[in-house]
């Protein structure tokens, strides 16, 4: 649950700072609002899924705690790898939204910028954070095969 109150405003207000670089918005402001909610419960979504990947990999629910660089990096480029699948499959496949003009296309990848940047700024912030409210001092918890600490 902590994982989404942190998770799903930091989204929201990356998507909607992100917007403007976009074509295929709804024009009404509130209908916008709604698409970036709408995203932002999407990224939501990866977010919980990073969290189990990383749960799994590391055989720990609490893998986030404390912040170690190489557990980051690990969990940064599968966040990475996702969104950029995703933004690709929405843009040339699906053609449910664009590009502005100014916004720089990343080579090879055929994809803009905004989007690769999000999970190398929005997912590690969301996961510090996460580390950052850990109550301490919990018991150990049972899990993914063994007691986790």
């Amino acid at each position: 649950m902590r994982l989404l109150i942190i998770a799903l405003p930091a989204y929201f207000v990356w998507e909607m700072l992100q917007a403007p670089a976009f074509t295929g918005m709804p024009p009404s402001w509130w209908a916008a609002t709604a698409v970036c909610a709408l995203a932002a419960a999407g990224d939501g979504v990866i977010v919980l899924a990073v969290f189990g990947i990383g749960a799994g990999l590391y055989r720990d629910w609490r893998w986030f705690a404390p912040p170690r660089p190489g557990r980051f990096a690990v969990v940064v480029l599968t966040g990475v790898i996702v969104h950029v699948a995703i933004e690709w499959v929405m843009v040339h496949r699906l053609g449910r939204w664009g590009y502005q003009p100014w916004h720089p296309i990343v080579p090879l990848l055929g994809i803009g910028i905004v989007p690769l940047l999000q999970p190398l700024g929005v997912l590690p912030f969301v996961f510090w954070a996460l580390a950052r409210t850990e109550p301490r001092g919990r018991a150990p918890v049972q899990g993914l095969g063994r007691a986790i600490e």
